[in-house]
């Protein structure tokens, strides 16, 4: 798996993301946890609040009990214990109004246009962290 960072892997700030406008809560799931924290670490640089679950399981548990809800869920399509498509399905499921983006280095995004439960936006592995952070902000403002 790899994400590019045009750059921004070193101790520069030009070319980085723009902070967010809005405070957002944004739940990252993915099975491995070194891709988790880089997204992760690339939504803070972007002003976002973030929870990261390297299980769907629990992710999920962590959904049901939220209050207020979190008004993102960005997840990889591929993990073991649920996929990301299962996952998004049952989170909608509980709360409709939940925005979502599907990431993958594995699936095309005609796979999942297929699904009764379609995220928001796919995310095509690898991505840039402005790439990531202009598709955030692009479904949050819809």
């Amino acid at each position: 798996m790899r994400i590019q960072f045009d750059g921004m892997s070193q101790a520069k700030t030009e070319g980085a993301p723009a902070p967010a406008a809005t405070t957002a809560q944004v739940y990252v799931v993915d099975d491995e946890p070194m891709v988790g924290d880089v997204v992760q670490a690339i939504l803070r640089m972007g002003g976002y609040e973030t929870v990261f679950f390297n299980d769907p399981y629990a992710a999920f548990k962590a959904f049901n009990e939220a209050n207020p809800k979190p008004t993102l869920l960005l997840t990889d399509f591929q993990m073991p214990q649920m996929t990301g498509r299962e996952l998004i399905q049952h989170c909608k499921k509980a709360h409709p109004a939940l925005k979502t983006i599907l990431y993958s280095g594995n699936v095309q995004e005609d796979t999942v246009a297929f699904y009764p439960a379609r995220p928001d936006r796919f995310l095509r592995k690898p991505f840039s962290p402005k790439t990531l952070i202009d598709m955030v902000q692009a479904v949050l403002s819809e």
